[in-house]
Formats: structure tokens, sequence, C-alpha cells
């Protein structure tokens, strides 16, 4: 491909895409050359990604019995959150009439 055509693909691409989507496509293809070209000398400089230790948890199977005591633990807990509050909505509630009897009431 000689110059000539690469001149009229490039005219035919600045009709088609106008003058600033093709600097901001270029601007975008040399950021990512930039960012790849760090990374290849990160990993050639021995400081490539830092591994971290990961834990393995096993799936949990359905129908299963843990599954199912699983269930029944979050249960259990939301029916405590509940009753929690509820003993807090109860105690807002006490103390907003003790207010307004006494006449400091917000």
């Amino acid at each position: 491909m000689g110059p000539t055509e690469l001149l009229i693909i490039l005219g035919i691409a600045l009709l088609l895409f106008g003058g600033s989507r093709l600097a901001g496509l270029g601007k975008g293809v040399g950021r990512s050359i930039k960012e790849f070209k760090q990374e290849v000398r990160s990993v050639d400089d021995g400081k490539g990604p830092e591994v971290v230790d990961a834990e393995i948890v096993q799936p949990e199977t359905r129908g299963g019995s843990h599954l199912e005591t699983e269930q029944e633990r979050r249960a259990r807990e939301i029916e405590a959150r509940e009753r929690d509050l509820q003993a807090r909505e109860a105690a807002a509630r006490e103390e907003s009439l003790r207010q307004r009897d006494t006449g400091t009431g917000i």
C-alpha cells in the first residue's frame, strides 16, 4: 500500500468521523499503547502485579442440609433484628409521648 492510498483512506476517515472524533480516537489509542508499554516494562522488571492469597470456599449444594441450616440461621438473624427494631421503635414512641406530656417535646 503506497502513500497515496493511505492519504485517500485518511481523507475518507476524516469525512466519515470528523476531526474531533479522530483526535479522540488517536488519543485513546495513544493511552492504550502507553499503558501496554508500562505493563510490559513492569513484567520485565519483575514488578508484576501483586499476588494475593485467596480462601477457597466450598459451594453450597442445593437441597443439602448445610444450605437449610444456613437459611435457618439467616432467618433467625432477621427475626432478631426485627425484634430489636420493634423494641427501639416502642422505646422511641414512649420517649416521645413522655416528652410531649411533660411539655419538652421538640
